[in-house]
């Protein structure tokens, strides 16, 4: 075995280390800077959105962008959290040094070769419920969640999905919501709030590889849906085994993984009203 030396070693990643598995590592860790990157683009017009909408009182104004704020600074401290994390400046300096080494074919990034960079309005809603008609009235976060309200969003969605097992604990402020054959998921949704910040946490009694892939996409958008918004992407997933990716057409990527990430997409009717889905995507083709 070669000998490794000091002068060898930039960061704990070292030419040894890279094989297929850590090769795959880093692009994952590449790929979850990228997505959290991509979701600070709507920062700030999810927060403009807030107060753009027609309130029903100063007090639910106020509420509106108190959550879209929290919502915004929670998405800024963790794409933070995760640029500072040892394993990001290791992977960047990596790619650094590899670059410095041979950087024929490598260019610098330009917006303008990537078009639907700056256009995730046009095709990505964001979630705040107040932009959509069917929300208005019923917009439930973790900050001001009640058991009457939750109640009520829960038998409301079940109403909408027959079929579906819903209920919520009072006791626990716990909803459990089961998606039946061919997808067979029991998830656990509990409000989570502190003096600062309010969210939801999202877990499924199942514990394979493909159900933890799940609740890793899922839990980076917790902090921006509602009640309502949270239920409906957890259906999207009743044909997580069968629905293709929305961008490469397939349903299992070249590592074999299924699309478990989910995309809130709005699309204008003849009407002018909005119908709102669910798309899936492989985590590599976000």
């Amino acid at each position: 075995m070669a000998t490794v030396t000091p002068s060898m070693v930039s960061s704990s990643i070292t030419e040894s280390e890279l094989d297929e598995t850590s090769v795959i590592s880093s692009l994952a860790r590449l790929q979850q800077m990228h997505a959290s990157l991509r979701r600070l683009r709507e920062t700030v017009p999810r927060v403009m959105d807030s107060v753009l909408v027609d309130p029903s009182s100063p007090e639910q104004l106020y509420s509106h962008f108190s959550q879209a704020a929290m919502g915004a600074a929670n998405d800024i401290k963790e794409f933070g959290h995760l640029m500072d994390q040892k394993k990001s400046k290791e992977v960047l300096e990596k790619a650094k040094e590899s670059r410095a080494k041979d950087a024929e074919g490598i260019t610098g990034w330009i917006v303008s070769a990537h078009g639907d960079w700056l256009d995730m309005k046009k095709e990505e809603d964001s979630d705040d419920p107040e932009i959509d008609g069917e929300g208005k009235d019923t917009a439930v976060s973790a900050m001001d969640t009640n058991p009457e309200d939750m109640q009520a969003v829960v038998e409301k969605f079940k109403e909408s999905h027959p079929g579906i097992e819903a209920s919520f604990d009072t006791d626990f402020k716990t909803v459990k919501v089961f998606l039946p054959s061919p997808a067979h998921i029991h998830f656990e949704i509990q409000p989570i709030t502190t003096d600062s910040s309010s969210s939801f946490s999202v877990k499924t009694v199942e514990k394979t590889k493909l159900h933890k892939a799940m609740v890793e996409a899922i839990t980076p958008r917790l902090n921006s849906l509602d009640a309502k918004s949270l239920l409906d992407m957890l259906y999207s997933y009743n044909d997580l085994k069968s629905r293709p990716c929305t961008k490469c057409s397939r349903l299992l990527d070249l590592n074999a993984k299924f699309p478990v990430v989910r995309s809130k997409k709005r699309t204008k009717q003849a009407g002018g009203q909005y119908e709102y889905h669910w798309e899936a995507y492989h985590l590599a083709c976000t």
